[in-house]
């Protein structure tokens, strides 16, 4: 098989200024996610122009924390700042040097203000929802800027047997290899390495086929595909580290941080969110009279028990967080009554499960 060689860097030259492929690349995968914003926004209750809106928050802030992130874990190559010209090293992204996790926290910090702009139509876990599949689609595109770049290798395929294409990629002239693998590469000399961009690339795909049926038939719990997001895609950095040859140690650490704690996060904000409802369910029926017909199973009279003690102690934060200005004394399952649950501070009716009484508070 040919060896599969990498395009010039500058795919073309406008009065003097060079134009990269890599930033091409980059603006095809940023223009991708938006398209799929703007053909989702609808089911959040936005309209293009809030798309719009959104992406304009989103990328600037993306984009320079990128860079920010990316000179912060290289403090010996830009510290310290002692002249205007090291400054402009700084912060010198056209010259190349981002990272993704980088952009990750920008566009949360740019989705969290465009969330608050929003919050009469739509709250930030749905905002999280719209943005993951358009992000990994803006991340599979973008790998392909690494090739173009000779850049995101991993380490050198020795085996004749998978030295091609998808398993190894051909690098004309590796570069930008961390001390710890030098021993493992002839420096810029042409060889097989592995193909470590498009691995990413097809495990970013897989996880954006997932989270788009999630996407599509989730509604009880908005905002998960925020949890499953960083679990799924720090869990696949992590192990494409240990093959990268120009990986940072921090990035790996960060990676093995972040597993575990989205995998918790994620699963406890299920079991609130399922809290949250179950209790609603069982309130709901109360308040309407219809609990002697409301079949319940004993997480939901348990969780309703619970939620009722926590109500009878908490302040006003844990009433809005259920969402109850009126809590009847309901008899459920066993026939046992709940005690009545006075809300705190404000003027709140509260009935006898016979109906005739009400406190006020």
């Amino acid at each position: 098989m040919e060896q599969l060689c990498a395009l010039n860097k500058i795919a073309f030259t406008v009065g003097g200024v060079e134009v990269a492929w890599y930033g091409i690349i980059i603006v095809i995968g940023m223009i991708a996610g938006l398209t799929i914003v703007c053909l989702e926004c609808k089911r959040i209750n936005l309209n293009a122009d809030d798309a719009v809106e959104l992406f304009l928050w989103v990328i600037p802030l993306a984009v320079i924390f990128c860079r920010v992130f990316y000179v912060a874990a290289r403090p010996e190559v830009y510290f310290p700042i002692e002249s205007w010209e090291d400054f402009v090293d700084v912060i010198a992204i056209w010259d190349g040097g981002i990272t993704i996790i980088g952009g990750l926290v920008g566009g949360l910090i740019g989705a969290g203000i465009f969330a608050f702009r929003m919050r009469k139509k739509c709250n930030f876990g749905n905002i999280v929802d719209l943005i993951v599949v358009p992000v990994l689609t803006g991340q599979i595109i973008g790998r392909l800027g690494n090739f173009v770049n000779q850049e995101a290798f991993g380490i050198p395929i020795r085996d004749p047997k998978l030295q091609h294409f998808p398993f190894a990629v051909w690098i004309d002239d590796p570069q930008g290899v961390e001390p710890e693998f030098q021993p493992m590469v002839d420096a810029n000399k042409p060889g097989w390495f592995a193909a470590t961009f498009f691995y990413e690339m097809v495990w970013n795909l897989i996880g954006a086929v997932i989270f788009f049926v999630i996407w599509r038939k989730n509604k009880r719990f908005p905002g998960i595909l925020g949890f499953c997001y960083f679990f799924w895609y720090f869990l696949g950095r992590a192990w494409l580290e240990e093959l990268r040859i120009d990986a940072v140690p921090v990035t790996q650490v960060a990676c093995i941080i972040v597993v575990p704690i989205a995998l918790v996060l994620g699963v406890a904000y299920i079991l609130v969110c399922l809290s949250r409802q179950s209790f609603r369910k069982v309130n709901d029926a109360a308040i309407a009279g219809e609990l002697p017909h409301t079949e319940l199973d004993r997480f939901e009279v348990a969780n309703y028990r619970f939620a009722l003690k926590l109500l009878s102690k908490g302040g006003s934060a844990v009433w809005k967080f259920y969402g109850v200005d009126d809590v009847p004394v309901a008899a459920l399952a066993d026939g046992d009554y709940i005690k009545k649950v006075k809300k705190p501070r404000n003027s709140a009716k509260v009935k006898t499960a016979e109906g005739d009484e009400e406190h006020k508070s």
